[in-house]
């Protein structure tokens, strides 16, 4: 052990009196002389003072948010800020797993409550947390004692947009993939019946296509300009559905048509991701007067005539066999009858509209007049992309009967956004 040097007549030696620092300002486990020591070496008390919490919540995605109050001020109890480590399996103290912060956070007053966002590495994993004050020295960082917390980061997440307008990327995500949907053609009008011919169906509209994009990288803040395309109208002119798309920064992300109409009093199902069904007919010597049904999840309508092509791949959200089927073509409408209704054909899975029936009338000696009115098709279900139904066929007959039923409108497009 060194020698103590105690101050004799001439001597050069320091005492307690000669000492302005207290052993509140000596680390704890070391010895000196100082103010409050006798002359003697005395025993060190400085630790560094101690959090008065800790705690961690999921934020968004991979961020997490982490809370701690400050110590309250202290003679020989200094304070730097906090160090925080994680693992996967165990809490990890002071020297285990990996560190990911160190800094005093968003508040170093005395006793208040500081916070830090920490951006972990995967997605719906539970982490361990430690968190230790420590103080900076011209010898190192001197460590306290720590405190512990667990947190489970969110799982990837889908958002559904339904109406044209900007997204912005949260934080906690790097990749997405996305899923468009166009919208749905809308549904032709049913043909007129005269005294000799009854009228035909009128097609239906072909759902939107559908496109699937995956693996877009992406970073916080960035905005997605999201266009739903609108579902063909009903008028007396039937249009196309409009294109759903993605745009960021100028560059299209994503797109997808929309389904096709087939136009006024025509038969033929329009193309689209599900076919739409081809309309129903009569003639003297035939009787094909069910309507076609929508196609769905990529398929053919149906129907006697020229039913509407389907894009021949899946309609299913992301293009996943377990996912949602959207884009149903629409059903046809029937066609008109001299002497029975006929069914109008249904519309496709999922969203398309329903054909009208077509009209019959009925006029003998034996069976007396009777006549049903064709009926008119269904507009698709909104946001599906479905095309809409066709109106159903005027009856053969000189009675009001013969007038064809109208047209359903196509489905509005949509967009999902898969986050992770």
């Amino acid at each position: 052990m060194s020698d103590i040097l105690i101050p004799v007549a001439g001597g050069g030696g320091t005492g307690s009196d000669e000492c302005t620092a207290s052993l509140d300002y000596v680390l704890a486990g070391k010895t000196a002389i100082a103010s409050d020591s006798n002359d003697e070496p005395g025993n060190g008390r400085m630790t560094v003072n101690s959090l008065l919490s800790f705690s961690c919540a999921a934020y968004s995605g991979r961020r997490i948010l982490a809370k701690w109050q400050n110590p309250k001020a202290a003679i020989g109890k200094p304070y730097s800020g906090v160090i925080i480590r994680y693992s996967t399996s165990v809490y990890p103290g002071k020297t285990g797993g990996t560190q990911i912060y160190k800094g005093a956070g968003s508040n170093t007053a005395s006793g208040g409550q500081s916070q830090t966002y920490l951006d972990m590495p995967a997605l719906n994993t539970t982490y361990y947390l430690s968190c230790t004050p420590y103080v900076t020295t011209n010898q190192g960082d001197l460590l306290g004692d720590t405190l512990n917390a667990t947190v489970k980061t969110s799982a990837e997440q889908t958002v559904t947009i339904k109406a044209t307008q900007n997204y912005t990327i949260p934080v906690g995500f790097s990749k997405m993939d996305t899923f468009c949907v166009g919208g749905g053609g809308g549904g032709a009008r049913g043909e007129d019946g005269d005294s000799s011919t009854a009228g035909h169906g009128g097609g239906g509209g072909g759902g939107g296509y559908t496109n699937t994009v995956t693996g877009t990288a992406i970073s916080a803040g960035q905005v997605l300009a999201c266009t739903i395309g609108a579902g063909g109208s009903s008028a007396t002119n039937p249009i196309d559905g409009g294109t759903t798309s993605i745009i960021r920064s100028g560059t299209t992300i994503n797109s997808a048509a929309g389904g096709k109409s087939c136009g006024f009093a025509y038969s033929s199902g329009g193309n689209g991701g599900s076919g739409g069904g081809s309309g129903g007919y009569w003639h003297s010597n035939s009787a094909q007067n069910a309507g076609g049904s929508g196609g769905s999840n990529g398929g053919d309508g149906g129907g006697n005539l020229t039913p509407g092509k389907g894009q021949g791949t899946t309609t299913r959200a992301f293009g996943s066999s377990s996912g949602t089927a959207y884009s149903g073509g629409g059903g046809a409408g029937g066609g008109g009858t001299g002497s029975s209704a006929r069914n109008a054909g249904a519309g496709g899975a999922t969203g398309g509209g329903r054909g009208g029936d077509g009209a019959y009338a009925i006029s003998s000696s034996s069976e007396g007049t009777e006549w049903s009115y064709a009926k008119s098709g269904t507009t698709a279900t909104a946001n599906t992309g479905g095309g809409g139904g066709g109106g159903g066929g005027g009856a053969r007959s000189s009675m009001s009967a013969n007038a064809e039923g109208m047209p359903g409108s196509g489905a509005s497009g949509i967009i999902l956004i898969r986050l992770y």
